[in-house]
């Protein structure tokens, strides 16, 4: 495997893209779980 500055920028660019949909799921379920919450109450 030839590492260059593309290689390893690509590689970046998924890393950040997964961390960022990670993220924004954890998120979403949060506000979810509190939004049913206060329809409970």
């Amino acid at each position: 495997m030839h590492w260059d500055a593309v290689t390893i920028g690509s590689i970046v660019s998924v890393v950040i893209c997964v961390v960022i949909i990670v993220y924004l799921g954890f998120k979403v379920s949060a506000l979810v779980k509190s939004d049913a919450e206060k329809h409970k109450q």
